[in-house]
């Protein structure tokens, strides 16, 4: 099984959780609730709106995104997937460009619905609504303890969707 999802249900028995949700209404309302709570108390989520360009450097996992009043910040980063402007979703895990060390996040949500049988999770993509999305986006952070998630234009007409990591420098220089 891979790491992360291993992560992830150690994590829920921690808090208490005698099983795993079962549906995907059930995780996706669980997602939901972690990324808002999560991302409503990081710094670098507080200043998303002020992105103005950012760079993904597939090789080092790192994202790197640029202010107009900050220096740039990068973080760890994982690809959830690509969100096309025709409104089709391709998994990060399933997605032929993107390196296998940038799919494990993807990946143990994949595990997760393969364990949990939550076919919603188990294909490769396909037409999905902007808001079946953003449960992905937040399932993905929900189930790698990701401090966040980010969309942004990919030059290939869609967005790329992805779940990062700050660390405690980071935290420290949002902060000032």
């Amino acid at each position: 099984m891979n790491p992360i999802l291993l992560e992830f249900a150690g994590r829920m028995a921690d808090q208490g959780a005698t099983q795993l949700p079962e549906t995907f209404r059930q995780m996706a309302v669980n997602a939901r609730f972690f990324l808002g709570t999560r991302m409503a108390g990081g710094a670098l989520a507080q200043r998303l709106d002020a992105v103005t360009g950012f760079r993904l450097n597939l090789e080092k996992g790192r994202l790197v995104l640029s202010f107009e009043d900050a220096p740039d910040l990068s973080v760890e980063a994982q690809i959830i997937g690509t969100w096309s402007d025709d409104g089709s979703w391709m998994w990060g895990w399933g997605h032929p460009e993107v390196p296998e060390p940038m799919q494990q996040a993807a990946w143990a949500v994949q595990q997760f619905g393969e364990r949990q049988e939550i076919e919603e999770l188990l294909t490769r993509g396909g037409p999905t609504e902007e808001e079946r999305a953003r449960e992905y986006m937040a399932i993905c952070a929900y189930i790698s303890d990701a401090d966040g998630v980010f969309m942004g234009d990919h030059g290939g007409g869609g967005q790329v969707c992805v779940c990062y990591y700050q660390n405690d420098q980071l935290k420290g220089l949002l902060s000032e």
